[in-house]
């Protein structure tokens, strides 16, 4: 019976060491314009999104001669951009994070809009970007009061959602407002407090927020307030379709207090079972730089705010932060300070939020400065759209997942003694040459993970329990390995 089962744990255990020894490798694409160069369309405000078919759409705004724009991504090749039209209107279009927004849901893309004093407008396209409707005031501000930095989500059934900051003439008593539409943005509902239950009186006048209805219905909104100059980061979420907002959740333990705008707030994104907030913030355990936190809908619970670590270790400046995941594979994407320029950096994880500060990375490290990135995931890679002021356009990246070409060799090329052991066992290999050492056990986690160099090596496994466990040895590209019994 006894070798029975160590027969049955050796193939059980190696049958979950083969996808793990394929660990993931990410492949970062080269930079392409996403106007080929052409600098007429201008460059400002990325936001992106996915039609019906999963292809990226790019929306960006022209400050200069004002104008939107969107394009498709299609095998490869970005569409001619196709200009949306204001009919007539005059809109306000901020630079960085508080200009328009767009979202989609399948092909239904929606755009909105403010002019400043006057309305938030929305404007909807049903055949993803092609053609657009006329521009609809989705918001009309009462007599005194203003409406900006207007955010928008799509639901699962095609229908937009419209959070804003209202405030008063001189832009003080500030909250957060949000706006629904059941027609497809023809007509919006009554406006919705949804930052009343957020401590204080206000939030930032002058920070931009985001939305976002997750698959059960329940509607999001983010922002940051604004109590007595304490800038931190809230997380607001309906649970009744966006009809009223009782649930506030302040999601940054940075509390940073600043009298100045930053003009600045956070993202996040909607898991399967947590919602990642990111944001800047000028104070913190780490200082000033990006941070993030978890909050679990089911208990309500947020995790402790962590900070990211710098891509560039030689400098310390994070800002304006993006977050998109599924599941349990998500990234952020921020710019970062280098050798006196903007960088687009990143950090992609496969095992939740716990993997977002294992390594860091800069896209590209390019002439002059790229900043105010946004980032996609469509299941398979990861889209990124930032603005370039060395070609003056929009490049465009991804980063997909490779695996590392590990060979198996047929016979064990090293062994193990004493085995069965309880505290060390020593590695004998045929080699001088570096090599890695894992055990793993029957769940198929690596449990001891060293570097080892020489023919000779001790390695401690007093930390396991009594069982069977796979040793593993990769050398130069080759893996080995051999069963490994812990008797205590």
């Amino acid at each position: 019976m006894t070798k029975l089962i160590y027969i049955l744990t050796f193939v059980f255990v190696m049958g979950m060491l083969n996808p793990i020894l394929l660990t993931a490798q990410l492949s970062i694409s080269d930079p392409i314009s996403v106007t080929d160069g052409d600098t007429s369309y201008g460059k400002t405000n990325p936001k992106l999104a996915l039609n019906d078919n999963g292809e990226l759409m790019v929306f960006w705004m022209r400050t200069d001669n004002e104008a939107f724009f969107i394009s498709t991504l299609v095998d490869g090749v970005f569409s001619t951009p196709n200009k949306i039209p204001f009919e007539g209107l005059n809109p306000n279009l901020w630079s960085g994070s508080l200009g328009p927004n767009m979202a989609s849901q399948g092909d239904h893309v929606y755009v909105t809009f403010e002019v400043y004093g006057e309305a938030i407008y929305v404007t909807h396209s049903s055949d993803a970007g092609l053609t657009w409707d006329a521009p609809v005031s989705a918001f009309v501000p009462p007599t005194g009061r203003r409406a900006t930095i207007p955010t928008i989500a799509v639901d699962t059934d095609g229908q937009p959602y419209i959070a804003y900051v209202n405030t008063n003439a001189s832009e003080h008593d500030a909250y957060y407002g949000m706006v629904q539409s059941l027609d497809f943005g023809q007509n919006f509902l009554d406006e919705v407090n949804v930052s009343e239950n957020a401590a204080g009186l206000e939030v930032c006048e002058c920070c931009n927020g985001h939305i976002s209805v997750a698959s059960n219905g329940d509607v999001y909104v983010a922002f940051r307030n604004n109590n007595n100059n304490l800038r931190d980061n809230w997380l607001v979420r309906s649970t009744d379709g966006g009809t009223s907002f009782a649930s506030a959740f302040d999601v940054d333990e940075t509390d940073w207090t600043v009298a100045a705008c930053p003009s600045n707030g956070p993202h996040f994104s909607i898991l399967d079972d947590m919602v990642i907030t990111t944001f800047y913030s000028g104070a913190g355990s780490s200082g000033s730089g990006v941070y993030f936190s978890a909050f679990t809908p089911s208990t309500s619970v947020v995790g402790p705010t962590i900070n990211l670590p710098l891509a560039d270790n030689t400098f310390s400046n994070q800002n304006r932060p993006r977050v998109y995941g599924s599941g349990e594979t998500l990234a952020v994407v921020w710019q970062e300070f280098t050798n006196n320029s903007w960088d687009i950096a990143m950090s992609v994880s496969t095992t939740g939020p716990e993997g977002l500060t294992d390594d860091p990375f800069l896209l590209k490290s390019l002439p002059s400065s790229q900043q105010f990135a946004s980032v996609i995931y469509d299941g398979e890679l990861f889209h990124v759209v930032y603005e370039d002021s060395e070609s003056n356009t929009l490049l465009y990246q991804n980063v997909s997942f490779g695996s590392v070409d590990v060979k198996e060799v047929a016979s064990a090329n090293f062994r193990i003694q004493p085995n069965p052991s309880a505290d060390f066992v020593e590695v004998i290999k045929k080699t001088n040459e570096s090599a890695n050492i894992m055990i793993i056990d029957g769940y198929g986690r690596t449990l001891i993970s060293n570097s080892i160099s020489g023919q000779n090596s001790k390695l401690d496994i007093s930390s396991l329990i009594s069982g069977y466990y796979a040793i593993i040895l990769t050398e130069d590209g080759e893996f080995s390995h051999r069963l490994l019994s812990v008797v205590k």
